[in-house]
């Protein structure tokens, strides 16, 4: 699975203008199941975005259509985790026990 932070890297005012265009984004993602959970940091400095399991490739380039992205107005650090334990509900995206594979 992958934690990515999301870092507002241009005035609110240019993150407010694509704001519904990113929820678009956000929304799409979720539908498709690659996005778990996401939402904005406190402060107001960014977002965080909890992903499934998938190749980093494959992470990076859903993260290069972000709005955004497109745009410039943010960066990301992604971290990459093994989610051994779970709460039931989300028994379906843990990791078995073994070392993590490169993917």
């Amino acid at each position: 699975m992958f934690v990515v932070l999301i870092q507002y890297t241009a005035p609110e005012s240019e993150i407010d203008a694509y704001l519904v265009d990113h929820y678009e984004w956000v929304t799409q993602h979720y539908e498709a199941g690659d996005f778990i959970a996401a939402g904005h940091r406190h402060p107001r400095t960014g977002a965080v975005l909890i992903a499934r399991a998938m190749s980093r490739g494959r992470l990076d380039a859903i993260l290069a259509t972000d709005p955004f992205a497109l745009r410039k107005l943010v960066r990301y650090e992604v971290i990459e985790f093994q989610a051994l334990r779970t709460i039931p509900e989300l028994a379906k995206y843990a990791d078995p026990l073994t070392p993590v594979a490169h993917r």
